[in-house]
C-alpha cells in the first residue's frame, strides 16, 4: 500500500519541481510585483513574501490582521458549500461575502485545492483548508511526507493572503490518536518555518474532547508546538436522530463549550474557532435566531470565525440552508468582516 501511495504522490512531486527550484533561487527579500498571485502555479513573479504583496492588512471592518490572518477583533462567518463547490453564486443570493471558506482534499487533489484558495482569496474569503493525507499518522509523524508536505506549502505560501491550513480534521476514531498528535507536533513547525502567510491549525469535534475518553482530552492531544488556530465543529443537534432516537435539547454552545474553549485557548495562547456547525431544519423553526445568537455569543467568549457547514454530503441531519433557515443566516452574515 505504501509504494502505491508513494508512486501516486511521484506526479504530484514530478509536477512541482519547478516550485522548488524557484523557492530556492528566490530570497524571501525579493522585490514586490504589483500583480497578485492568482494562477495556480508558481512563478518568479508570485514568490515575493505576502507582507511584500499585500501592503496594508485590514478586514472590511478596519480591524487589523496578521500575515497569517489571525485577528482578535475581526470575527469571520462563512461556510463549506456542497462539495468545494464555488460560492460565488450563493454568495450572490446571500447579499454578502463569505468571511471564510471551508473546504476538503486528500492527497492528489494538490491542483484544485490551491486553485480554490486563490479564487477564495480573490473574492475576499479567507480559505480554511482540511487536508488527509498520502501517508499514515506514523509515517507522517517520521518525515515520509515530508517532500509533498513542503511542496504543498510552496504553492499555498505563494498565494496572496492569508490561508488557514489543518492535516486531518476529527481525527477522533480514525486510529492511534497519539501518532495523531505526533504527527500534529512534526507538521506544525514545517508549516510555520516554510510559509509566512498559512496558519497551522487544528480541528476536532469537541464533544469528544469535553465529554468523550480521557485519551481525547484537549490536554492529551495538545501537540506543544505552536498553532495559531484550533477549531471545533460542533452542531445544534436538536431534531437530529442518534441510533433511532431523536436529540430533545438544543446544544449549550456557551456553557458547554464556548467558554471552555476559551479557557484553554487564553491558557494555551492560541485563536479558537468552530470549522463546522449546523442547525436541523425543526430546530430552525424552534430557535430562528440561532445563527446571529452564536455568531455573538462566539465573539463574547474570544471566538475568531463560525464555519456553517451548508452541504449533504456525510451528512447525519439536515445542516442543508434552506428557505427561512437560509435568511436567517443570510441575515447574520450581513455586515460581518472580509479581507
Amino acid at each position: 500500500m505504501r509504494l502505491l501511495q508513494r508512486s501516486a504522490n511521484l506526479r504530484f512531486l514530478g509536477s512541482l519541481a519547478v516550485t522548488v527550484s524557484l523557492l530556492a533561487a528566490t530570497p524571501l527579500t525579493a522585490t514586490a510585483s504589483s500583480a497578485p498571485s492568482t494562477a495556480i502555479g508558481v512563478s518568479a513573479s508570485t514568490l515575493e513574501p505576502p507582507d511584500v504583496r499585500r501592503t496594508h492588512r485590514l478586514f472590511s471592518d478596519g480591524c487589523h490582521y496578521g500575515l497569517r490572518g489571525m485577528s482578535s477583533c475581526g470575527g469571520l462567518i462563512g461556510a463549506a458549500y456542497g462539495g468545494n463547490t464555488d460560492p460565488a453564486a450563493w454568495e450572490q443570493a446571500l447579499g454578502h461575502p463569505l468571511g471564510v471558506h471551508r473546504t476538503y482534499w486528500g492527497a492528489g487533489k494538490e491542483d484544485a485545492a490551491v486553485r480554490v484558495a486563490a479564487d477564495d482569496l480573490a473574492h475576499l474569503r479567507v480559505p480554511w483548508l482540511s487536508f488527509k493525507l498520502p501517508y499514515s499518522w506514523t509515517d507522517m509523524a517520521d518525515g515520509v511526507g515530508d517532500d509533498w508536505v513542503r511542496l504543498l506549502l510552496a504553492r499555498l505560501g505563494a498565494l496572496d493572503g492569508p490561508v488557514w491550513l489543518a492535516f486531518h480534521h476529527e481525527p477522533e476514531g480514525d486510529g492511534d490518536i497519539t501518532e495523531w498528535v505526533r504527527m500534529q507536533k512534526h507538521l506544525g513547525p514545517i508549516v510555520r518555518s516554510t510559509t509566512r502567510n498559512v496558519a497551522f491549525t487544528l480541528i476536532l469535534t469537541g464533544w469528544h474532547e469535553f465529554y468523550g475518553g480521557s485519551k481525547y482530552q484537549l490536554s492529551r492531544l495538545w501537540p506543544h508546538v505552536k498553532v495559531y488556530l484550533i477549531g471545533f465543529d460542533i452542531y445544534d443537534k436538536y431534531g437530529a436522530f442518534r441510533n433511532g432516537v431523536m436529540f430533545k435539547n438544543h446544544t449549550d454552545f456557551v456553557g458547554s463549550y464556548f467558554t471552555k474553549i476559551q479557557a484553554f485557548a487564553v491558557a494555551h495562547h492560541v485563536h479558537w474557532g468552530i470549522a463546522e456547525t449546523g442547525q436541523t431544519d425543526l430546530a430552525s423553526i424552534d430557535d430562528p435566531d440561532w445563527a446571529a445568537r452564536t455568531y455573538q455569543e462566539l465573539r463574547a467568549n474570544g471566538g475568531i470565525a463560525m464555519a456553517y457547514f451548508n452541504s449533504t454530503l456525510n451528512s447525519t441531519a439536515s445542516w442543508y440552508l434552506t428557505g427561512s433557515k437560509e435568511q436567517h443566516f443570510a441575515a447574520a452574515l450581513q455586515d460581518t468582516p472580509t479581507l
